[in-house]
């Protein structure tokens, strides 16, 4: 019998049948961070811990669904026959707030808030079909029980909506299985985001990972990656139709009788906006020392000042950012 101890134990071996497929797919890839988010889901600062341990015989349904604001994970079972399952699942939001800072003017601006989510589900499940007749009541249905004649299916499906990735696992019609899946999700937002400038950036983080070990009798088995553009800026490709052209697609199915294990993995590094330089360094004849990265303007846009409009645009004539000649270290603090 399974419990809730057998799921921090390595998983077994499982015994060959008709095929054995075994398959590892692992992507690293480093991409700007996107603000896409799951349309069904909402940063909530929370944590969330679900644990269950179900023995038995009889027709068994189970819905599971955990959304976060760019993360969700979805399980689906049902059938009739025996089960023994053990299953996981874990999710939190968290927050962390930060001023960004001028690495030039070391003036710090308004605070902002970088938001970070995660979910994790393991599950252990056994199950073997057979017809379940049940007699409700005492009335018509005490003499005609309901029988329960459901083959097995099973459906687990995660998505990483800030990075387009998308892993799903299903079974269906099957006579038995025994299966052991796992599947972590995790999204961390760059610090600063989109649109701040920070004297120390910190990139973001994304990870889409599910492993699956099971044995199939008699069903039919699904398994699918997709890992596409999320950027709504990207035309075509991006947005809700980025998921009909993806840049990788795996779509394997087997009918049949089966010995699956395979790891599927994709790590996204999302990079934080780079600290911008100061466009009066150019002026006081560093420009030709500066890093080509640096470089925003060219001579022309330096001297014509069409640099200093595009920086400072409308807020040219505001004071606010005078500093004082009279404050020593001039140059280090702002006048307040």
């Amino acid at each position: 019998m399974r419990d809730i101890g057998t799921m921090m134990k390595i998983w077994g071996s499982l015994m060959v049948t008709w095929a054995v497929i075994m398959v590892m797919v692992t992507l690293m890839i480093s991409a700007p961070a996107s603000a896409l988010v799951n349309p069904e889901g909402y940063f909530l600062k929370n944590e969330h811990k679900f644990e269950q341990d179900v023995e038995g015989a009889g027709y068994s349904m189970v819905y599971q669904k955990v959304n976060t604001k760019t993360l969700q994970l979805k399980n689906y079972m049902h059938g009739s026959g025996t089960l023994d399952q053990a299953t996981l699942i874990r999710s939190n939001q968290t927050d962390t707030k930060v001023r960004a800072q001028d690495r030039n003017t070391l003036v710090y601006g308004p605070e902002f808030t970088t938001q970070n989510s995660v979910i994790s589900f393991v599950e252990q499940n056994e199950m073997t079909y057979s017809p379940v007749a049940f007699a409700y009541g005492t009335g018509w249905y005490e003499k005609n029980p309901i029988v329960y004649n459901s083959k097995l299916k099973e459906r687990t499906e995660g998505k990483s909506y800030q990075e387009g990735v998308s892993m799903v696992h299903q079974i269906e019609y099957a006579s038995g299985f025994v299966k052991d899946i796992a599947v972590d999700l995790e999204c961390r937002e760059p610090n600063p985001p989109k649109g701040s400038y920070s004297s120390s950036p910190i990139n973001g983080y994304g990870l889409a990972r599910m492993k699956i070990e099971e044995e199939v009798t008699e069903g039919v088995v699904h398994i699918g990656q997709l890992l596409t553009n999320p950027d709504p800026a990207k035309g075509k490709r991006g947005g809700a139709s980025g998921w009909k052209n993806p840049l990788i697609e795996i779509d394997e199915n087997y009918v049949g009788s089966f010995r699956i294990s395979k790891n599927m993995e994709v790590k996204v590094s999302k990079s934080a906006d780079k600290t911008r330089g100061d466009w009066l360094s150019c002026c006081f004849g560093g420009y030709s020392g500066m890093d080509e990265d640096d470089r925003m303007w060219g001579e022309k846009e330096i001297f014509d000042c069409t640099c200093r409009d595009v920086a400072w645009g409308k807020t040219w004539g505001d004071k606010s950012r005078e500093q004082s000649l009279n404050m020593p270290n001039y140059g280090r603090y702002p006048m307040k």
